[in-house]
């Protein structure tokens, strides 16, 4: 008895092991995604002066939330290759207690490359480069005084996608690191989204 229950145990480890070798059902995507979801951003706005008063505020850094679009489409030939269109708002009403509000504004296109996908998981990388608007608005009494300024920016990162059919996804997660130039200074931030794709 003890030697069937071993053998018994032996062969459904063996079909254990066997079921891990098989490779996982591969979905293929469509050639167009259209996504929409939450964006955050800790953004670093160093030399972003706005006068308050008769002082001046340097805003060094703060964290934004806004919504983030894209479109991305994959050529026909290589499946694997496309580009994407980013367009992205993000914003604060109160970056410190002055008042002061910030918004963002990103358009950003370039080259997205599609890696193989596993099972449930679909993820890309992309390089993305276009302009970034900064604004910043602080109320003065019943008038408000506005700083904006235009820029270039470019960005990098990867993106995570949840299959949950042929058509529809979950963005698990878009990690990107955000390099632009505003009032003459660099400025490094940080950029997470995540939402819905759909594919067609």
């Amino acid at each position: 008895m003890r030697r069937l229950t071993l053998l018994v145990l032996g062969l459904m480890c063996l079909g254990t092991f066997a079921a891990a070798q098989m490779e996982a059902p591969q979905i293929v995507a469509p050639n167009n995604e259209i996504y929409l979801g939450y964006l955050y951003e800790y953004a670093d706005t160093n030399g972003s002066n706005v006068v308050s008063g008769a002082q001046l505020v340097d805003v060094q850094k703060t964290s934004l939330n806004g919504v983030d679009f894209q479109f991305s489409h994959y050529l026909k030939n290589h499946k694997s290759f496309g580009y994407t269109m980013d367009l992205s708002r993000g914003s604060r009403r109160k970056v410190d207690a002055t008042g002061i509000k910030c918004q963002r504004t990103g358009y950003l296109v370039g080259p997205t490359y599609r890696l193989p996908s596993f099972g449930f998981i679909t993820m890309n990388v992309h390089a993305l480069a276009g302009a970034d608007r900064e604004h910043f608005t602080l109320p003065m009494g019943a008038t408000t005084y506005e700083v904006q300024d235009d820029a270039w920016a470019v960005m990098g990162g990867v993106t995570v996608d949840g299959n949950l059919s042929k058509h529809l996804a979950i963005r698990l997660g878009q990690a990107d690191f955000l390099y632009t130039e505003h009032y003459g200074k660099n400025q490094a931030s940080f950029r997470y989204t995540g939402g819905i794709v759909v594919r067609f």
